[in-house]
């Protein structure tokens, strides 16, 4: 499945447990009220209260009286509420028995925490990465973090080890300080086996882990998106949409997606093009050089992956840990 098609199937789960915690509140609410039929009368009218104010508001000539009926409403609630808690704790139930139960209290499982505009809940991203695990789609992300960063790994000789310290100071900062990062964008360059997609996925764990929202694909899954996009089996363009909107999104392994014409070169134009646009954040790893990127994609690609504006460039060389 594609991630797009991920978060659908997770926002409807999530619908569906907010119904299960709305069902689980109304056993409990008939419960408590058929043990004393008051708690159903104060609850009733609560609600009551709370409306008719409102009607009764809106034909109210004057601020000031208008306030008073809000006032009035406020203090009549909370007579009403401290009687319910004096209800229900003689029938030996805590206080909060009658509210709703969410299995996330941050998100209220919708999914969503903050203003607009919203952003994926810890406990969504969370599930999203083990459904992408699952299907293979983020295989061995979890154990590449900055926690787990081995620097005895990397060979001392010819400065390997130091290249890479350097290269994870400047990969960490960039994640902790997202979105206001020195730079928008970040190009791991080198060739295979030196770390550059252990970086991406340390900076993918940071952002998520502080409850921001990422995107991480691989070349061959981006072109797979932007194929389906260009032969209509997309519908809605919400894959591709869902690449152009992340407020960040790490692309590893650049260069070794197909080239199919009018759809590999035209595609990543416009997607780095309207990140750019938007200013949006994106991470590339690659084992292609800056050369090697121009020849591939040319001028308008390249332009756009070496901006130096907003574009820091970390190139990583040594030898392949894979084989040591």
């Amino acid at each position: 499945m594609t991630r797009s098609e991920h978060i659908r199937a997770l926002l409807e789960e999530y619908a569906q447990q907010r119904m299960i915690d709305e069902a689980d509140q109304d056993a409990r609410v008939a419960e408590a009220s058929r043990r004393d039929p008051e708690i159903a009368r104060l609850r009733a009218e609560n609600a009551e209260l709370a409306l008719g104010t409102m009607r009764r508001m809106l034909s109210m000539d004057t601020a000031e009286a208008r306030a008073d009926a809000a006032q009035r409403m406020k203090q009549r609630g909370i007579a009403n509420n401290a009687e319910l808690r004096r209800r229900l704790a003689a029938l030996g139930l805590p206080e909060d028995y009658l509210a709703v139960r969410y299995r996330c209290p941050e998100c209220r499982d919708t999914g969503y925490v903050g203003d607009a505009p919203a952003r994926f809940c810890a406990c969504f991203e969370a599930r999203l990465r083990a459904r992408q695990h699952e299907d293979g789609s983020m295989a061995g992300v979890d154990e590449q973090c900055f926690e787990r960063f081995d620097l005895s790994r990397f060979p001392e000789q010819d400065g390997q080890r130091e290249r890479m310290a350097a290269a994870r100071k400047v990969c960490e900062a960039y994640a902790d300080a997202f979105p206001d990062a020195r730079y928008r964008n970040l190009l791991l360059t080198g060739p295979s086996g030196v770390g550059k997609t252990f970086l991406l996925n340390c900076i993918y764990a940071r952002v998520v882990d502080r409850g921001l929202s990422a995107v991480r694909v691989t070349a061959f899954r981006m072109f797979e998106t932007m194929r389906r996009q260009h032969v209509g089996e997309d519908p809605g363009g919400a894959d591709f949409r869902s690449l152009l909107d992340a407020p960040l999104l790490l692309i590893d392994d650049l260069g070794t997606e197909p080239m199919m014409r009018n759809i590999t070169v035209e595609y990543l134009f416009t997607l780095l093009n309207e990140r750019a646009a938007a200013r949006r954040h994106t991470v590339v790893a690659t084992n292609l050089s800056p050369v090697q990127l121009q020849e591939r994609y040319g001028e308008r690609v390249s332009s756009r992956l070496l901006d130096r504006a907003v574009c820091g460039a970390i190139l990583l060389k040594g030898k392949d840990l894979r084989t040591l």
